[in-house]
């Protein structure tokens, strides 16, 4: 097993989703919890392949971008997939968690500063994205069973219970169990593995 370093600030972010996933498959890795005011400094020292976190150290070697790191964390811990076409699979998922709600999330969460566009942002949001996604999602899982996005656990199914988790608790999500079974049913897995369970109970911080 290779020395794993992830580098990221003290908060969940972009990052918890790397961390999930190293949960799920027990893999051991040093969460590296940068603290803000040192942000500048290190980013100024060029240290990191695009002066962003998060990075994964592996071996000593740096690796920049959370989808190819979770991609990566997924194959170690053997989460990405079993054969070639579930791994295209585990990321169509992934990527429309990750890029079309994810990030769609944080564009008028985090960085919109004027207050009316942000609320304009956030009822789009609300009215048309989560919906569309959600629902092409839902397609997508029950095409291929209704259990997992590929048919058995992987990365992308955690990167779900992720978002939902997250939107649960930044805007108060409530999807309705009759018209998304598969994505609530895959919610309620993935919280019930004894490995997340356990990184849940101990989690020291849920600042997003």
């Amino acid at each position: 097993m290779p020395s794993i370093k992830l580098h990221y600030f003290n908060t969940e972010g972009r990052a918890e989703i790397i961390r999930l996933i190293f949960a799920a498959g027990g893999v051991d890795f040093e969460d590296d919890r940068i603290e803000r005011k040192n942000w500048t400094a290190l980013k100024s020292a060029g240290v990191y392949p695009f002066d962003q976190v998060p990075v994964l150290e592996v071996d000593g070697r740096l690796i920049g971008q959370t989808g190819a790191i979770a991609r990566f964390a997924a194959r170690v811990a053997g989460l990405a997939g079993k054969t070639s076409i579930e791994q295209a699979m585990a990321d169509q998922a992934a990527d429309c968690l990750f890029n079309d709600l994810f990030e769609k999330y944080v564009a008028f969460a985090f960085y919109e500063t004027d207050e009316k566009r942000k609320d304009d942002m956030k009822s789009k949001y609300l009215a048309e994205t989560l919906p569309f996604f959600c629902g092409r999602l839902e397609k997508i899982l029950q095409d291929n069973g209704g259990e997992y996005f590929t048919g058995s656990l992987t990365y992308a199914d955690i990167a779900l219970y992720r978002f939902i988790r997250f939107s649960k608790e930044s805007i108060d999500l409530k999807l309705d169990s009759a018209k998304y079974p598969g994505l609530t049913g895959v919610y309620t897995r993935v919280s019930e593995l004894p490995n997340i369970k356990k990184y849940e109970a101990a989690k020291t911080t849920s600042t997003y």
